[in-house]
C-alpha cells in the first residue's frame, strides 16, 4: 500500500571537519574527517530522510568523497526517485542490485531510508528495529590513539575518572612498545574498567600471538583485528592460540563475510558498523552471530552526530551486543561541534536516545554551513 509520499530527489552535502589534535593508528594519522550528509527529499516539504555517509578513514581502502557523490548521482538517484517513502526493503534491493561494492555509500542510504520510513509512519527508528530495550545507551569514552605509554595512560585515567567503565586503546608498532602501552593503561585505570585493544591489521600472526600472550595477564576484554583483514586463516591461528577473545572488524563488509568468519571460527566477536553495514545489514549480522552463539560489537569510525544517533537506535534495539558501545564522535581530533542540534551525551558513559520520529534529530544548518565543502 502506498503512503502517498515518495522520493523526488536526493540532496548531498559534503562536509570536512578539521581538528587540532592528530589521531594516530598503525595505518596512519589524521586530524581531518570527511562525511557526506544525504537528504532523501519527498513530495511533502515537511518530510525528508537524513543519513551520514562516512568517507575513507586514515589508511583505509574505503570510498572517497568523489566516488560516493558519483555513485549517488549516477546510480542511486535513478533507482530511488519515485519510490514510496516506506519502501525501505525495496530500496535496499534496488540499490544493492545497481551498485556493486560501495558498502559505506549503501549504508548511509539505508540509514536515511530508515529515518524517512519512520517519519512517515510517525514512529522512531528504534521502534522499526523492534523496539528500544532502553532509552539510555551505555557508551565508551574517546578511543585513545597511538602515543607514548604515559600519554595514553593519562588519557585512559581521565576517561575512567569521568565515569566511563571501558576504554579502548590503539596499538600497532613494536611488540615492546605496545606491551608497555597496555601495561601503563591497565595500571592507570585499575581493575574495574574494561580494556579493549585494537591493532588495526598491524601484526603477522606469529607476532600477534606473542603480543596477546604478553598482555593476557591484564584482563583484556578483546583484541581487535590483530592481523591483516585479508588473512582469515591467520585469524583462525591467532584465535586458537591465545586466551583473549579476538574481534574482527575489517574482514566483515557484508553478511556473507560474517558467515565465512562464523564457519571458519576466525573470531570470537564481530564488529558491526552502522556506517559500513547500514542498519539492516548490522542487524542481520548481529542475528547471525546470535544464532552462532557469538557476540557482536557495535563499532564506529570518526563520524558526526547523525551517524552516532543511528548507532544509538541500533544499540537500544539489540540484545546481542557487547556493552558499553563504541559510538563515534569527533573528540579524538579535538572537535566538539556537531551537525545536529540535539546533545545526546547527557551524562558520561551514556547516550540518551531521542524521542522524536525517525532518528529524532534535526540538522544544525549553521554548523553545516561552517563545515560544508566542495568536492
Amino acid at each position: 500500500m502506498s503512503s502517498g509520499i515518495h522520493i523526488v530527489d536526493i540532496d548531498v552535502i559534503p562536509i570536512v571537519v578539521r581538528g587540532d589534535i592528530d589521531f594516530a593508528i598503525s595505518e596512519g594519522k589524521t586530524r581531518i574527517h570527511t562525511s557526506i550528509i544525504v537528504r532523501l527529499l519527498t513530495n511533502d516539504d515537511n518530510i525528508e530522510g537524513i543519513g551520514e555517509i562516512v568517507c575513507a578513514p586514515p589508511g583505509k581502502p574505503e570510498e572517497l568523497p568523489e566516488e560516493i557523490l558519483g555513485a549517488i548521482e549516477n546510480v542511486v538517484k535513478p533507482v530511488l526517485v519515485g519510490l514510496d517513502a516506506t519502501a525501505r526493503i525495496k530500496a535496499s534491493t534496488l540499490v544493492n542490485a545497481a551498485l556493486k561494492g560501495k558498502h559505506w555509500t549503501k549504508a548511509g542510504i539505508n540509514n536515511a531510508m530508515y529515518d524517512l520510513q519512520a517519519k512517515v509512519m510517525r514512529t522512531s527508528v528504534s521502534t522499526l528495529l523492534g523496539g528500544p530495550l532502553a532509552c539510555d545507551v551505555p557508551i565508551m569514552g574517546t578511543v585513545i590513539g597511538l602515543n607514548t605509554p604515559d600519554f595514553m595512560a593519562n588519557q585512559a585515567f581521565e576517561t575512567a575518572k569521568m565515569g566511563y567503565r571501558a576504554v579502548k586503546i590503539k596499538v600497532g608498532e613494536t611488540l615492546s612498545t605496545d606491551v608497555a602501552r597496555v601495561t601503563a593503561v591497565r595500571e592507570a585505570v585499575g581493575s574495574n574498567v574494561a580494556l579493549r585493544v585494537d591493532a588495526n591489521d598491524h601484526y603477522r600472526p606469529s607476532d600477534a600471538i606473542r603480543l596477546i600472550r604478553a598482555i593476557e595477564r591484564y584482563d583484556i576484554e578483546h583484541v581487535e583485528q590483530p592481523i591483516s583483514r585479508y588473512d582469515i586463516l591467520g585469524m583462525v591461528e591467532v584465535k586458537n592460540s591465545v586466551g583473549v577473545p579476538i574481534t574482527t572488524d575489517d574482514m566483515v563488509a557484508t553478511p556473507q563475510d560474517a558467515m565465512t568468519v562464523i564457519r571458519l571460527g576466525a573470531a570470537d566477536r564481530v564488529k558491526i558498523k552502522v556506517t559500513k553495514h547500514g542498519l539492516d545489514g548490522a542487524r542481520l549480522i548481529s542475528e547471525m552471530l546470535a544464532a552462532a552463539g557469538m557476540t557482536a560489537v557495535l563499532g564506529h569510525v570518526f563520524e558526526m552526530g547523525l551517524a552516532a544517533v543511528s548507532e544509538a537506535h541500533l544499540a537500544a534495539s539489540l540484545s546481542n551486543l557487547a556493552e558499553p558501545h563504541e559510538i563515534g564522535s569527533m573528540q579524538p581530533i579535538g572537535v566538539h561541534a556537531d551537525i545536529i542540534h540535539e546533545n545526546l551525551r547527557t551524562q558520561p558513559g551514556f547516550l540518551r536516545l531521542p524521542s522524536g520520529p525517525g532518528l529524532g534529530v534535526n540538522l544544525d544548518w549553521d554548523q553545516i554551513s561552517y563545515f560544508r565543502t566542495s568536492i
